[in-house]
Formats: C-alpha cells, sequence, structure tokens
C-alpha cells in the first residue's frame, strides 16, 4: 500500500486509546472500533460517530449519511469542520440535501481533493490550489504536514495514484454551481420527463421543470453568464437563454417579458432576466426552466440545483 493511501487515517490505532476518545464512543464499545482503519485489523462499522472528529486532533474523513432533519449546516458543526469545507469537497452547495444520499465529511478547514488521474503530483496540486495570496513553498509543506507524507516529498516530485485523497488547508472552492431561478418558489406543477401535455393531449417529453408562480414574479439566472438569446421562441413563448462559461445553457420560458439584451453578461440571482407570464404555448403564469448540457442534452434542472 502506498504512502498516499495511508496518509489521511495513519496513526488512528495510536490516538483510539486515549481517555477522551474513549468517553466519545458509546457504552459496550471498544475504542479500537476504528482499527477498521488499520489493513492489520478486520473491518469495523463504516460511520465514525462525529464526536471521533471533533476528538481526535489528526484529519480523518469518512461517508455520513444524510439523515432526516440534517442539513449543511449542521452536518459542519458535528464533524467539527465548516461549510465551506464541506461544499468544497463535494462540489456542491447542498442547497437541497436528500435524506439518505451520502455526503463525504472530514474534520479540517479546507478542501479534500481527490486525485482523479493516476500520477497527479505534490507540485501540479500544490501549483493549482496555491493562490496568489499564498507562497507556493510555504503551502507544499504545509500539505505535505497535514497529510503525513514522507519528507522527502518536498524534495521529489511526490506522485499521487487515482482515488488518494489530499487535504489542502484553507483552500475553498468558488462553486458555480446552479441555483433556483427564483426568490422562492411553492412547487413543481410539471417535471422533467414524459407527461400528458395539457394543450396538445397526447404524451410528450418535458424538457424542463415549470414553476407556477404569480404574474410578474422577478426572474433571475441561475448561473452567471452571457445571453445568447432574448425574444419570441415559438411554444416558449418570451425566452431569454444565458450561456454559461462551461458551455452549458439555461433556458427561461413563458416570460411576460424578457428583460436581458443579447450581449449583456449577467450575475447569478441577481441581474433581472424577466418576469413570470403565460406566454406561448401555455395554460397558466408558471416559469419554464430548462438546463442543456454543451452537447446540446437537455437534463433535469432540479437535480442540478446546488451542483454544477
Amino acid at each position: 500500500m502506498t504512502w498516499g493511501r495511508l496518509r489521511i487515517v495513519a496513526g488512528l490505532g495510536v490516538l483510539l486509546g486515549t481517555a477522551a476518545l474513549s468517553s466519545a464512543v458509546a457504552p459496550g464499545i471498544s475504542p479500537f472500533y476504528y482499527a477498521r482503519f488499520s489493513v492489520m485489523t478486520p473491518p469495523g462499522p463504516s460511520e465514525p460517530p462525529s464526536e471521533a472528529f471533533r476528538l481526535i486532533p489528526r484529519l480523518i474523513h469518512a461517508r455520513h449519511r444524510v439523515a432526516k432533519g440534517e442539513n449543511v449546516r449542521s452536518i459542519a458543526s458535528d464533524y467539527g469542520t465548516d461549510v465551506r469545507s464541506l461544499q468544497s469537497t463535494n462540489s456542491n452547495e447542498f442547497i437541497f440535501m436528500s435524506r439518505g444520499g451520502y455526503i463525504r465529511v472530514h474534520n479540517g478547514k479546507g478542501l479534500l481533493y481527490e486525485v482523479v488521474v493516476d500520477g497527479e503530483t505534490l507540485n501540479s496540486i500544490a501549483a493549482r490550489f496555491c493562490g496568489k495570496s499564498r507562497d507556493l513553498k510555504s503551502f507544499k509543506s504545509e500539505i505535505v504536514d497535514d497529510n503525513s507524507l514522507p519528507p522527502s516529498a518536498l524534495l521529489v516530485n511526490y506522485r499521487f495514484s487515482k482515488g488518494d485523497r489530499v487535504y489542502l488547508p484553507a483552500v475553498y472552492l468558488d462553486l458555480d454551481t446552479y441555483r433556483m431561478p427564483l426568490r422562492s418558489f411553492g412547487r413543481i406543477s410539471s417535471r422533467f420527463g414524459s407527461r400528458y401535455h395539457p394543450i396538445l393531449k397526447r404524451r410528450i417529453f418535458h424538457n424542463g421543470a415549470d414553476i407556477p408562480m404569480p404574474l410578474g414574479t422577478p426572474v433571475y439566472p441561475s448561473r452567471s453568464g452571457t445571453v445568447t438569446f432574448s425574444g419570441w421562441k415559438g411554444g416558449y413563448g418570451n425566452v431569454v437563454e444565458v450561456r454559461h462559461k462551461d458551455g452549458s445553457m439555461c433556458r427561461y420560458g413563458h416570460l411576460s417579458k424578457a428583460i436581458a439584451v443579447v450581449g449583456e453578461t449577467v450575475q447569478k440571482s441577481k441581474t433581472l432576466l424577466g418576469k413570470v407570464g403565460s406566454t406561448g404555448m401555455s395554460t397558466g403564469p408558471h416559469l419554464h426552466f430548462e438546463i442543456i448540457t454543451p452537447s446540446g442534452k437537455s437534463i433535469n434542472p432540479m437535480a442540478k440545483i446546488g451542483k454544477k
């Protein structure tokens, strides 16, 4: 087993014998319950209690199964980290959290980066995430110390394996994720997928989500980008389309009025695109919200909220 795969959890067995940790474990459960992290012992429970994350001084991480009533703030507090760390580590703002879903948790303050390409190096990772305000050499030393890498990692271009996780202290991602295009909403009247069309009177595929709202409700960009279309588009009625820097696009249809103009740079959740209407093929005031990938495929917009 490589150093890269051991560095985050190395030494847990030594730390788990402390009285502090014993008090955090439920009565009747040996502190060596955590020995599952060692290749020398049988596996134990898959999720350590959150108390351990606050008591153990070394960085540890695990998958947390979301329970009813939990949100990203309560989970961050339980594990002794902060919201930005969990959002960055999971590339998800967690605007909506699904009960039973999983989130990667850790007890650090920063990004837990997962290596996606075999052979990625310490130098390349440090250079990518260092930022202008930090000294690269010092940042590399922090990474080596916090991940328990061998001291030689600073002398050679240390290589990681695909799937390794590297803790990058005080690094937070600026997540360009999708948000709801309305300040608030009550329900989705027609979801993404096959449906019976109320006007055409037959089953067709619905490429977006219909959100009923009062006439004149302001509509804002789900993500920042550039307006590529503003005007009338057949059954969509008045439409504004915004292209994002990754090539994807959001379409906002049935507007009473398209306000944003072609070529305008619009800011997520701030720039007014238009107002909810019932133009085009519509049975009542609502917003048609659609997300289209760079390849031109429509995807479920509600599944992308809070994500890239």
